[in-house]
């Protein structure tokens, strides 16, 4: 009967060739309405409702060029031999009013060609019918809903053809097929624009709960599910053949929640509701007959859906003989591309969703299932897709594993290319089973490229653990001759996995963070099949695994099992101990090639010795070797062929098998304040390697975060708890849970600028006072940041704060990378340079001791009290140099030697900037009767001790010089020689004075420096101290401090003072002091009587210049010593330019002014030493101006006592200039 009826369709398609519409009755033939008018029930005219409402069995429908209305809602619907086609003159384009569409069921030899369906989509009551239609015939789980719009269904249709047919435009699913059965064929068709009206809308929103009128589309939909009647077991292909899926979409969260929830026996019982991919999606769920799909030639371009923007096959528990094809396929830009702003683009899957085992509502679990499913991609290409996980392809199976029934996917000369994902950017595979071993899926890739796919992890919600260009979960995968070139990411990432390498199988230029070819973990395995070669080269991992990572527990604990053998080869052999149960690995033809393959750690391997391995014993055995078996397969080249050395943590390495605490001490601090652990992190083949370290218990922090890496310094620790309590810690290693040895740490009371809180009872915080424009106080690591050349501490009665710049060189010197020091309050003198500590840094550590010739404190033992004996020879030595070899000041060379060298020793710290480069003024120090070189008497001198002793040698010299001149007079010889010499005690006497004048000056002015230095309290109040300058921890004129002043006093009144103003009053000192005139001759011998003066002069600026470099400074003392000096040498400058200049007096209303007469009657002289003086008249001073202007004058004479008695007359031949 069938035949009969497509003959007679022939007959009629013959005999009317030129109607608009045949049938074999004959009706009025209706016409097309121009395109620009919307398609509503008001027109005119014929239309094609009438004809689809009309149809019968054979009937040909012929339409013309022009856009054709479908106004009514018809079903095509148990007919044979229907055909719906296209006049080839021109565009033939179908729409339809809203809520209609084009509706075929139980049709058989159904065939469309060039046609254009567009802005259709069949809703509401009549999608309800139609449902109910199809559930009479199939047993459809999957509700074709009312709010959901479709253009075209062909349900429990036979034989169908479509060819060169484009849907396109619909607000919603394009194309619904249920059980299109038979052999049908489509061929050359355009899926395109497909999508729910607010699919851009929600990618770029929140909200997702709108209706899914509005989210729901897609290309096209294939459903296939057993028949009610079960009596149809007929085989089905269905062929989609050089097709075109393009900007497809469907972006609704309903299917997300429907597909993973129905995997919960509590929604068994809740209907799936149809949805789709992008661009295709299979919905396959039939037991009773065998299905064949093959999808060819077909392109799916720019879909985007939450899964499987360009294809979903969802794959239904109980599902049976059925072999989907995709070949010569290509799959570009399909994923989130359009909607990067979108919440919900990290939703979208790009390339083909692959949803294995859903539950079917209300099936109970299939009986006997013998027959496999199969899914192949052949000879098809995946570029430029994006997702979340799969770009290229994502397979995941989340139910149980059918016995009996194996199923296989095949990837077989595969192409991908820049594809995007957190995790699996060209293949993601997943499978909920115990481990990879078991079976189930069985997954092969051979012959295929992966090139420069990308991980990009910063996508919203990525992943954490293995980021992979191939990502396999509990999966069984075999990868047979495929190469895996330059991935952003691991090229093939094992998850408790069986992964097989067989043939020739290439992983280069590949990176990642960890395992740049392979990263297997949680008990993954690489089994290497025989004869297979196998290379690793420029592989880059940025931490650890450069070629291949191994995790084997994958961060927990190995429950006390040595067994972490992630490399096999051949087969996984349990045991080879003894020899036969094992091949012979040298006979396996296996080769692994490691060549330039970087990482920090392993770069060619990582994660295990692999002596755990059963073929590690059985080379070990066989070939009689002892260590480890990577160190010496690597060595001798079996299997693993590599040109690097195996000895180094970058070639081959594992976690951290050790973790010590090398602190030799026990740390003491404050709750809460971080310290340092040393801990020694080692690998299994003892190298020391980085990891990251946590502690317990909860008291104890690592780090800020609670996490540090151990090869960045030593592990920053805190511990909070109660003051002066115990607290026991342990690190461990993040990544393998190794354990450090426990220590334990004692928490002190809060220490200066902190307070325990009393709200936690765990902690210190900063003090209010402990915060100050220069000093930061971190409450967070309990520190002080101070800004270098200020000092901060606590005052000496601990009640407040000292923050004050430092004196001299006492405090650290700034650092050129640095502004401030950091500081604890345990160690504040960590800010003090030289060993320095106490108040301003003005004391030395304990255990040091002061130093003469610098501020330096060093170590120093009584046994340098030997140094007396030499210093006591060099007073000797002074003396005697002095008296013997006439190196006096009266050598005028001398004088000016001496007294640059005062001057000098005085401004060198200005000099140089620094003690440091005192060295360089040894001898100038030396000079001026200072040590010069640093060095100490005993252990625990101060610097108070040291002022004291620099009195010491000058007064020793002094005794010396008395004593040498008391064994003089008592000795004959010694007075003749002297006198011989022409030497008298007045030079030796001056030269002393002269050398011990600046040494002297210094000690004095040192001992009565004071600082005014100011404590803050916490209330904000402060007040001021005034201790000893030198070292701010003696209170000034303390009972330690009080001899020295008073020595220093009279040091003063009887030295330092009367020195210099005896010299610049050479009259006063000549004739009323007559007794000093042999010692002020020794002193000015070589000056000219006019300028006789200025020695004194020198000495009294001298006195203003120490006193202005001292610690005097800016107290009272240095302001009147400075104006006392000025006043001194003002005062007899004046009077000298009045005796050299007399005219000068007419500014002065005075009768007389001095006048000189010397003691011998041959005429006035001025200016000689020795005269007597007298008044002259205005009118004598007038006279006396007309006399010749240079005199040669007699000798003066006076007479000295000899130091062995009797006299000698000493002339002196005086050139002065006559006033």
């Amino acid at each position: 009967m069938a035949a009969l009826l497509g003959v007679v369709s022939i007959v009629v398609l013959l005999v009317c060739p030129t109607t608009i519409y045949c049938s074999n009755v004959t009706v009025s033939p209706f016409s097309s309405l121009p395109c620009s008018q919307p398609c509503g029930s008001n027109v005119n005219g014929t239309s094609i409702d009438q004809a689809l409402g009309n149809i019968n069995s054979g009937d040909y429908l012929r339409l013309l060029p022009g856009c054709h209305c479908v106004r009514t809602f018809s079903i095509v619907q148990d007919v044979i031999d229907v055909s719906l086609i296209g006049d080839g003159g021109g565009i033939v384009q179908i729409t339809c009013a809203p809520g209609l569409g084009l509706v075929f069921l139980n049709v058989t030899r159904l065939s469309f060609q060039g046609l254009i369906i567009t802005g259709c989509g069949l809703n509401g009551p009549n999608a309800v019918s139609l449902n109910t239609a199809i559930n009479t015939m199939v047993d459809l789980f999957i509700q074709l809903a009312e709010d959901i719009n479709i253009a075209m269904v062909i349900a429990s249709c036979t034989d169908v053809v479509m060819d060169h047919v484009t849907i396109t435009s619909t607000i919603g699913i394009g194309l619904v097929g249920v059980n299109v059965a038979g052999q049908s064929n489509f061929t050359n068709n355009v899926f395109s624009s497909n999508a729910g009206q607010n699919c851009v809308g929600i990618f770029k929103s929140t909200n997702a709960s709108q209706s899914r009128n509005y989210t729901v589309g897609g290309g096209a939909s294939l459903i296939y599910v057993d028949y009610v009647d079960r009596s149809n077991s007929s085989p089905v292909n269905l062929s989609i053949d050089n097709n075109t899926f393009s900007q497809n979409s469907y972006c609704g969260i309903e299917t997300y929640v429907e597909i993973f929830y129905q995997f919960y026996q509590a929604f068994r019982g809740v209907n799936y509701t149809v949805g789709s991919g992008g661009g295709l999606s299979f919905n396959l769920a039939q037991q009773g007959y065998p299905l064949y799909i093959n999808v060819q030639r077909s392109s799916f371009r720019n879909n985007s859906a939450t899964f499987g923007s360009s294809a979903s096959i969802y794959w239904y528990a109980g599902l049976q003989d059925t072999h989907i094809n995709f070949s010569d396929c290509d799959f570009y830009k399909n994923g989130y591309q359009q909607f990067t702003q979108g919440s919900l683009g990290p939703l979208v899957q790009g390339g083909v969703l692959v949803l294995k085992d859903l539950v079917v509502p209300s099936r109970l679990w299939p009986g006997n299932l013998s027959h496999p499913n199969t899914l192949v991609f052949l000879r098809s290409k995946f570029t430029s897709n994006s997702g979340f996980l799969g770009s290229g392809i994502l397979i995941t199976s989340e139910y149980s594993v059918i016995p009996n029934l194996v199923d296989s996917i095949v990837l077989d000369s595969c192409q991908f290319e820049d594809n995007t994902a957190t995790t699996g950017s060209a293949l993601y595979i997943s499978e909920s089973k115990y481990n990879g071993l078991q079976a189930g899926l069985i997954v092969t890739i051979q012959n295929c490229t992966f090139v420069n796919n990308t991980i990009n992890r910063s996508l919203v919600g990525a992943p954490s653990g293995v980021f992979a260009t191939v990502q396999a979960s509990l999966v069984n995968i075999t990868i047979r001759d495929s190469s895996f070139l330059g991935n952003n990411g691991t090229a093939v990432g094992g998850l408790s996995s069986l992964i097989i390498l067989e043939g020739d199988v290439r992983f280069h230029s590949n990176t990642a963070l960890a395992g740049g070819a392979l990263s297997l973990v949680s008990a993954s395995i690489a089994l290497v099949k025989r004869n297979s070669n196998i290379s690793f080269a420029n592989n880059t991992a940025s931490i650890s695994g450069g070629a291949i990572y191994g995790d084997y527990y994958y961060g927990q604990s190995n429950l006390g099992s040595s067994y972490d053998c992630y490399i096999q080869f051949d087969a996984i052999y349990l045991s080879c101990n003894v020899e036969y149960m094992c091949p012979d690995l040298t006979t396996f033809n296996i080769t692994m090639t490691f060549s330039n393959n970087k990482a920090t750690l392993g770069g060619s391997l990582y994660g295990s010795t692999l002596d755990s391995c059963p073929w590690a014993t059985l080379i070990k055995n066989q070939l009689n070797l002892n260590g480890s078996i990577l160190e010496l397969v690597f060595d001798k080249g079996i299997i693993f062929q590599s040109g690097q050395s195996p000895n180094s943590s970058s070639v081959i390495s594992t976690p951290v098998s050790t973790l010590v605490v090398e602190n030799s001490s026990l740390p003491i601090y404050m709750p809460g304040q971080m310290f340092e652990l040393n801990v020694r992190s080692s690998d299994r083949f003892n190298q020391k390697v980085p990891t990251i370290v946590t502690a317990q218990p909860l008291e104890a922090v690592v780090g800020d975060s609670g996490y540090w890496l151990t090869s960045v310094s030593d592990v920053g620790t805190k511990v909070y708890g109660q003051e002066n309590d115990t607290v026991s810690i342990t690190l461990y290693s993040v990544d393998s849970f190794v354990q450090s040895n426990s220590i334990s740490v004692a928490l002190t009371e809060c220490q200066f600028g902190f307070y325990f809180n009393q709200t936690t009872r765990s902690d210190c915080l900063c003090r209010n006072a402990a915060v100050n424009s220069k000093v930061v106080c971190d409450s967070n690591l309990k520190v002080f940041n101070i800004t270098y050349g200020q000092w901060y501490g606590p005052d000496p009665t601990n009640t407040g704060v000292v923050f004050q710049q430092c004196l001299s060189d006492y405090c650290l010197p700034r650092n050129i990378t640095s502004l401030a020091i950091t500081v604890r309050p345990q160690a504040i003198d960590a800010q003090c340079a030289n060993n320095r500590a106490g108040l301003l840094c003005g004391a030395c550590q304990e255990g040091y001791s002061a130093v003469f010739g610098s501020n330096q404190c060093m170590k120093c033992t009584d046994s340098t009290l030997g140094l007396l004996v030499l210093f006591a020879a060099a007073g000797i030595g002074i003396i005697a140099v002095i008296s013997f070899l006439h190196i006096s000041i009266s050598e005028g060379y001398i004088n000016g030697l001496l007294f640059y060298a005062s001057v000098v020793s005085t401004y060198e710290i200005h000099i140089t900037g620094h003690f440091s480069a005192r060295k360089v003024f040894i001898p100038i120090y030396l000079l001026n009767l200072d040590i010069g070189i640093e060095t100490c008497f005993y252990d625990g001198m101060t610097a108070l001790d040291r002022a004291g002793l620099g009195l010491v040698f000058p007064a020793y010299l002094f005794i010396l010089m008395i004593l040498f001149i008391w064994l003089a007079g008592r000795s004959h010889q010694l007075s003749e020689w002297l006198a011989k010499s022409n030497f008298t005690p007045s030079k030796l006497v001056a030269t002393l004075i002269v050398l011990s004048y600046n040494s002297i000056t210094q000690s004095c002015i040192q001992i009565f420096g004071f600082v005014e230095v100011t404590v803050y309290q916490d209330d904000g109040s402060s007040y001021v101290i005034g201790p000893w300058a030198t070292d701010p921890n003696v209170e000034y004129f303390s009972p330690v401090h009080a001899p020295l002043f008073v020595i220093a006093v009279v040091l003063v009144v009887i030295f330092v003072i009367p020195v210099p103003l005896l010299l610049i009053l050479p009259s006063f000192t000549s004739h009323v002091v007559w007794g000093l005139k042999p010692l002020y001759d020794a002193f000015v011998c070589h000056y000219k009587d006019r300028y006789a003066f200025w020695l004194g002069s020198l000495y009294f600026q001298m006195l203003e210049v120490t006193s202005q470099y001292s610690d005097l400074a800016e107290s009272v003392y240095f302001i009147v010593v400075v104006c006392a000096a000025y006043v001194v040498m003002f005062g007899v400058l004046v009077w000298h330019l009045i005796l050299r200049f007399p005219k000068l007096l007419v500014l002065i209303p005075c009768k007389f002014v001095p006048k000189e007469v010397g003691p011998q009657a041959d005429g006035p002289s001025y200016g000689t030493v020795g005269k007597h003086v007298q008044y002259r008249s205005d009118e004598e001073l007038d006279a006396s101006i007309d006399e010749p202007r240079l005199k040669v004058h007699k000798f003066s004479e006076y007479r000295e006592p000899l130091l062995g008695g009797g006299s000698v007359r000493l002339e002196h031949e005086k050139l002065v200039s006559n006033i």
